[in-house]
């Protein structure tokens, strides 16, 4: 199916809002409830994602970033590893490349003690060459309306 205009409209509302209802959209753009509805099914099943978050912050968690850096391209080995040792502190990690491969390791834990345990483990590990950390002080999205134009009009072409 080609994606048109009143596509564009639906999936730029819908990132800026994923509750928005359909009635709200159909009013905003001076199209048929019935059109919306069907649009809005057709791209809920196959271009948009909508998904819960658990907010950590809310549960006591700190969340922050270790960046680790892996000797000789070891970068998989290292997170298995990491992955293997703390299921239940890795929110995701993240293979970057700027020259050398970094890994970019993201986090949540309660305590200075725990990261610090964390970090001298990580670093002890087979192939690790460092580890830094920073903490996730605020996440800004303030730009998610800019960003939802410009995905939605990429997808009419």
């Amino acid at each position: 199916m080609v994606f048109g205009s009143l596509d564009a409209k639906i999936i730029e509302d819908l990132l800026n809002d994923a509750f928005v209802s359909s009635t709200d959209i159909s009013k905003k753009h001076k199209a048929p409830l019935s059109t919306v509805q069907r649009r809005r099914r057709h791209l809920e099943n196959t271009l948009l994602t909508r998904r819960y978050e658990i907010d950590l912050k809310k549960q006591g968690f700190r969340i922050g970033e270790m960046t680790v850096f892996p000797k000789n391209g070891s970068g998989k080995e290292i997170v298995s590893k990491i992955f293997s040792k703390y299921p239940n502190r890795v929110l995701s990690v993240a293979i970057k490349i700027d020259g050398n491969i970094i890994l970019a390791v993201m986090v949540y834990f309660r305590t200075t003690a725990e990261i610090h345990d964390m970090m001298t483990d990580i670093h002890s590990m087979a192939g690790v060459e460092n580890v830094k950390f920073s903490e996730t002080v605020d996440i800004m999205r303030d730009n998610k309306s800019q960003i939802a134009k410009t995905v939605a009009q990429s997808i009419i072409g």
